[in-house]
């Protein structure tokens, strides 16, 4: 089967199917021109156009049933090879999408610029899915050079291993973004195991002992690697651990994404301030409510957002400022 081009439909003797990723077939690189053309035409034609008013019929009759049944506030995984129309919908739906940076979602890039993500989705630097940060960067020495050149902007010669400071870069593109959300997911095992993601511990050199290859979560290709990875750093040493802390915490408060934490300070606050540290949280009211009324982003101007937010939401200036205050406290 590894080097069938067109696969026969059992119902049908003459009807065939383009398998999927064909041109990775030897089969499909020995044909001549005239064929190659002709059967990738056919193979983007059936997986990319043919179906794409089936896909966004079907979308636009489940999805909003989903959407209406939590509070969540959903993510779509529009990575990869998608068909055409899953993007206009995500749009039309209010959904946010998943941007992991050596994923573009552009054709023409070969890794993602957090930068100039929209703020309707969620950055990573890795998932549960692929390869970590460390990992990566090892796995394709070329690769490495293309991306210390193309997004680190430099000619110098890389590291062979994503040392901390390069960490720290790659991680502060991403919660400098303007994507609603910036997520490095901590998820506890427990007391011994502390969580998963290792993107995180790069920040520090000492956290980095054990072989990058080891710290894959996930491995879809490989039925038999899936979710056995275990962090060798247990949570009770990194909560001590406050040159990390420090280090994640000085990154979140200098990209604008923090929320000041309820103490003695925030009692002091006026109405208007803490209406105004509160301001991203009525983005979220705001996009269940009226997602394509919805501001661009809460990190340009919190004042003029507030005023659109709150005709988004037909209610004045004083009840947003109201319902802010009563979320806060």
């Amino acid at each position: 089967m590894q080097n069938i081009v067109l696969i026969r439909d059992p119902e049908h003797d003459k009807s065939f199917y383009p398998r999927f990723n064909l041109e990775d077939t030897s089969s499909f690189r020995d044909l001549d021109d005239h064929s190659k053309n002709v059967l990738k035409r056919l193979y983007y034609d059936y997986y990319f156009h043919r179906q794409d008013k089936l896909w966004r019929q079907n979308a636009l009759k489940t999805l909003p049933a989903l959407l209406n049944s939590s509070d969540m506030l959903a993510c779509g995984e529009d990575l990869g090879l998608i068909p055409a129309c899953v993007h206009p919908v995500m749009q039309e739906l209010g959904l946010i999408g998943l941007r992991i940076q050596r994923m573009p979602s552009e054709p023409d890039l070969e890794f993602g610029i957090p930068s100039q993500y929209s703020y309707m989705t969620v950055c990573a630097p890795s998932c549960h899915d692929c390869s970590t940060l460390r990992a990566w960067w090892e796995e394709d020495e070329e690769r490495r050079h293309r991306f210390f050149k193309s997004v680190i902007g430099s000619d110098d010669l890389p590291p062979s291993q994503c040392v901390p400071d390069l960490a720290h870069l790659i991680i502060r593109q991403h919660i400098e973004s303007p994507s609603m959300w910036a997520i490095f997911p901590l998820q506890v095992r427990d007391t011994t195991c502390g969580f998963d993601d290792q993107d995180l511990l790069a920040l520090k050199e000492e956290y980095m002992t054990c072989p990058a290859t080891e710290e894959t979560i996930n491995d879809p290709t490989n039925p038999k690697h899936y979710w056995r990875y275990r962090v060798h750093v247990t949570m009770e040493s990194l909560i001590k651990d406050k040159e990390l802390k420090t280090t994640i915490k000085d990154l979140i408060q200098g990209s604008g994404r923090s929320y000041p934490h309820i103490g003695e300070a925030e009692r002091q606050l006026s109405r208007e301030t803490a209406a105004l540290a509160l301001g991203k949280r009525l983005w979220i009211a705001t996009l269940k409510r009226a997602p394509s009324r919805a501001p661009p982003s809460p990190f340009t101007n919190i004042i003029e957002g507030k005023a659109k937010a709150a005709q988004a939401l037909s209610i004045t200036l004083e009840a947003l400022d109201e319902l802010l205050i009563d979320t806060y406290y």
